[in-house]
């Protein structure tokens, strides 16, 4: 599975260690926000035609607009990205107050990617902060769904 782009990927994450564990190939067809909430089939965001977004969330690039998006998957705002026994997190991304990027906690306490439309990655929370995804800023979580 090869990474579209590795230098430029590598440059867009200065703190990313290597070797990096790649878990998917490269797809435009999900994003981010919609890797984060569990679906492979479209891309989420807010304001982007070719997008979906939930109708009743405001269709703005805000933390509020993805608080409303999320809730409709059944998370809810949390304090930090620590691993929680019997629940499921996201760590938002925002750089200046907007949102840029989403990122899901797996049972391992590890966290996973959708990075454009490029690969999945398994990643330490911190290590996409920089100058494309600016900061992690806020959590959320909701109970685990049982299988």
């Amino acid at each position: 599975m090869d990474i579209v782009n590795p230098d430029g990927f590598f440059a867009a994450f200065p703190r990313l260690k290597k070797p990096i564990k790649v878990k998917s190939p490269h797809t435009p067809r999900y994003n981010c926000i919609a890797f984060a909430l569990g679906f492979k089939d479209k891309a989420w965001w807010p304001a982007k035609l070719d997008m979906f977004w939930p109708p009743d969330c405001p269709p703005e690039p805000t933390v509020s607009a993805c608080e409303c998006a999320f809730a409709t998957q059944g998370y809810k705002p949390c304090s930090d990205g620590r691993l929680e026994r019997g629940y499921e997190k996201i760590a938002l991304f925002t750089r200046e107050n907007t949102p840029t990027h989403a990122a899901i906690q797996l049972s391992s306490g590890v966290w996973m990617s959708k990075c454009g439309g490029n690969v999945d990655i398994e990643h330490e929370l911190r290590e996409l902060e920089g100058p494309l995804y600016g900061d992690v800023t806020t959590f959320f979580r909701r109970a685990k769904k049982s299988s």
